[in-house]
């Protein structure tokens, strides 16, 4: 059995055995977006995508097995690699929509500057919306400036972006799982809108910058 309101430093798929079927009620999912690129960060082929399938087909296998039916999902992704996995996640979950994430404002970029991301929302199944018939699929959140003292990662997403998903997607006292925690966003939010959590970060770095993080916000758990 595993341990609620802690982030474990340990891969994920060896962490997630761990927690008991349809046990978990909302995934909020950030992985790193470097498919299509080699190990030292310059373009690579398609073809190279097939070196991490497998992870991934094992990942939403399990994913499917802990979360409860007609529990939500959102994962963040970009461009590049959502063709990658949608069809992976298709193949396990019930894909809803694509969100679009308007930073309101532009990033880099040479042909066109950055200034969004997409998030794959879905459902374990079958199940009802929690949030508002209104609610549209894009959003318009500021990112964190890159010059912030709060930036803690260089992927760190906004508290106002992860609050949104919590919020809409599960109540007080849900479970909610973050299998790439990062600098530990998703537990912060959890904390503060009185949710349970479990995380994984694997990087030892980070790790350590989440459980600073947490042990700011900890007092506030029921």
């Amino acid at each position: 059995m595993i341990e609620l309101n802690k982030i474990y430093n340990e891969d994920c798929l060896e962490g997630m055995k761990r927690i008991p079927d349809g046990s978990v009620d909302l995934l909020i999912k950030d992985p790193p977006y470097c498919i299509g690129t080699t190990s030292n960060g310059k373009k690579g082929s398609w073809s190279d995508n097939n070196l991490i399938r497998p992870f991934f087909d094992i990942y939403f296998q399990e994913i499917k097995r802990v979360l409860k039916y007609g529990a939500e999902f959102y994962i963040n992704t970009d461009w590049r690699t959502y063709p990658f996995l949608y069809p992976i996640v298709e193949k396990h979950l019930n894909v809803k929509n694509l969100i679009v994430w308007d930073y309101e404002w532009i990033k880099a970029g040479s042909h066109y500057r950055f200034s969004h991301e997409f998030i794959i929302y879905g459902v374990n199944g079958d199940g009802k919306r929690r949030f508002s018939a209104s609610e549209r699929d894009v959003w318009r959140i500021r990112p964190i400036n890159f010059t912030s003292k709060e930036k803690l990662h260089n992927a760190q997403k906004p508290v106002e972006l992860i609050g949104k998903m919590i919020k809409n997607s599960s109540k007080e006292g849900d479970l909610i799982l973050d299998t790439f925690m990062g600098s530990g966003t998703t537990a912060v939010c959890s904390i503060d809108l009185q949710r349970k959590y479990i995380g994984f970060e694997i990087d030892e770095k980070y790790y350590n910058i989440a459980l600073n993080r947490i042990s700011e916000h900890q007092p506030k758990l029921l």
